[in-house]
């Protein structure tokens, strides 16, 4: 197992279950911590229950909160309730919470090795060898199955599927992100703040027992270049970049903006989508962005990305004798639900950052609408029959039968901290509430 993400340990810990000896490789030093905002969808709110963590998992977003929409004057031109995406079987929380509570559960079996990294993988008739970078030098192994959860820079694919540029797909805007030492202005938590004009919008999320995150996105042609080149200059410098693309907001925005700076670490990436005909090669698989990275703009990632690993010991379990058939029928389970996700941030992405004057203004009257509280209060009514049963796997089930993969369950059969209370801010009250 290559990544110890989302998608790594939860595929970890389910192929542990199916009966693998499982030897988790991760090539930071340490365990990370922290992370950004994220929206866990029901059906990855299901795999978290069926692997037993999601009692660990709680709502950051207190049940008050608000969507401000400002513009670069710094004037409100929306407020929208955060209850107007309700969906109780949907958590928000930080990326971290997710990754914490699987750590914490995880297999004390499954073997752990930090600064370890493949350098190469060779196929063979039934696994693959494998070169491991380590901390002691390297070592060349023997893997009946090798999975590669590395994230949207997977090394994994790069090696066995081929070279990045061949399935990246650049949406030729650029993300930053940074978790803020403190909250700006008279912010509480709860907040939710989105400054934005044509071609470049921030989100500055004040979530509850943990400092504020704030993200980026802007058209890599604000920074002169191209998307991996503008990446490249705002990589080098950060705030630097974003004081270029942002210096003229007024408002929160030079508050945001030093705390950025005072922060220090940012992550600086271009807005791509991977897509693969095929998640599999022999004995190595892909999970998680490495396979199928939808964007941020989805709202699905890490849903996916546990519903993904979750099930894919599942499915192996299911060909005992014939782990490529698991493969294979893992993937046909599990690719309807990450094409959808693709298709929807391909959709989505012009109203999280508009292109243009036209779309910023539908997307300006949109959000006026649901400020309005009797449009609020249809919205919610259609968002509440637009949530029935669904996800990866969904479908109706005889009683007694155990939930399909990917399917969400129903409230009694998850840890009530999970759900009880909890908001979501789903994309559709980001974008076109």
């Amino acid at each position: 197992m290559v990544g110890a993400g989302v998608a790594g340990l939860a595929a970890a810990a389910s192929l542990h279950r199916a009966g693998w000896t499982v030897v988790l490789c991760e090539r930071a030093a340490a365990r990370r911590t922290g992370g950004y905002f994220v929206r866990l969808a029901p059906e990855g709110l299901a795999a978290a229950d069926r692997l037993g963590v999601s009692h660990a998992l709680q709502t950051r977003l207190p049940a008050d909160g608000v969507i401000t929409g400002v513009d670069a004057r710094g004037r409100t031109v929306s407020r929208v309730d955060a209850s107007l995406a309700d969906d109780p079987r949907a958590l928000a929380l930080v990326r971290g919470d997710l990754e914490a509570a699987l750590w914490t559960a995880r297999p004390p079996e499954v073997a752990v090795r930090f600064g370890t990294a493949p350098r190469r993988i060779d196929l063979r008739r039934h696994g693959a060898e494998v070169v491991l970078d380590g901390p002691d030098g390297a070592a060349r192994e023997h893997y009946d199955l090798v999975v590669g959860a590395d994230g949207v820079r997977s090394a994994v694919r790069d090696m066995v599927f081929g070279p990045e540029q061949m399935f990246r797909h650049e949406f030729d805007q650029v993300v930053i992100s940074a978790v803020l030492p403190r909250l700006p202005g008279a912010l509480r938590q709860g907040d939710y703040v989105v400054p934005a004009e044509v071609g470049r919008t921030a989100h500055l999320m004040a979530v509850a027992g943990h400092d504020p995150v704030v993200f980026f996105t802007f058209r890599a042609q604000l920074l002169g270049a191209t998307g991996a080149q503008a990446a490249a200059r705002a990589a080098a410098d950060p705030v630097g970049a974003l004081r270029r693309v942002y210096g003229d907001f007024a408002g929160l925005m030079p508050e945001i903006l030093d705390g950025v700076e005072e922060a220090g670490a940012t992550h600086v990436d271009t807005v791509a989508q991977i897509r693969l005909g095929s998640w599999r090669r022999g004995r190595v698989v892909l999970v998680g962005d490495a396979a199928w990275c939808p964007t941020l703009y989805s709202g699905q990632g890490s849903a996916l990305a546990l519903v993904g690993g979750e099930t894919l010991g599942t499915h192996l379990a299911a060909h005992p004798d014939d782990p490529e058939a698991g493969l294979a029928a893992w993937e046909e389970a599990h690719r309807p639900a990450a094409l959808a996700a693709g298709s929807a941030a391909r959709r989505s992405r012009h109203f999280f950052l508009p292109g243009n004057r036209l779309i910023a203004a539908v997307r300006r009257a949109a959000l006026g609408v649901a400020s309005w509280r009797p449009a609020g209060r249809v919205l919610r009514a259609l968002a509440a029959r637009a949530t029935g049963p669904g996800g990866p796997g969904g479908g109706a089930t005889r009683a007694g039968d155990p939930p399909a993969a990917g399917a969400p369950p129903e409230r009694s059969d998850v840890h009530p901290a999970a759900t009880s209370g909890s908001r979501s801010l789903r994309r559709p009250a980001l974008g076109r509430p």
